[in-house]
């Protein structure tokens, strides 16, 4: 599972449900990313903080792709991202591989 293809994005969802018991998607591998970066861990967590997880995921990631730049914590230390380059001009299906690609990059790492 070295580069990002359809093939290998596939595996290690597998290998992701597996891990954790659950048929993981693509909003999981997100929540997975969140949680990886809120730095609190793995705990019950509300409707709310779940979609909060899942938008830090996706920031965390447009962040490695130099879309948004991190910009400290707030109060209850949640991370802070501001715009770099404009996101409103990506396609949805292209902003879709751009974050499944920085997605795959990253659990690769933190799957070893």
């Amino acid at each position: 599972m070295t580069e990002y293809n359809a093939e290998n994005w596939d595996l290690m969802v597998l290998e992701i449900s597996k891990k954790f018991k659950v048929t993981a998607d693509f909003d999981f591998m997100l929540f997975l990313i969140g949680i990886q970066e809120l730095g609190k861990g793995m705990k019950p967590y509300e409707r709310q903080e779940k979609m909060d997880l899942i938008n830090l995921g996706k920031c965390t990631l447009l962040s490695r792709e130099g879309y948004l730049k991190a910009n400290g914590r707030d109060e209850e230390g949640w991370p802070q991202f501001e715009e770099v380059k404009r996101l409103k001009s990506l396609t949805p299906s292209f902003l879709n591989h751009v974050l499944k690609k920085s997605a795959f990059e990253y659990l690769k790492i933190q799957l070893q």
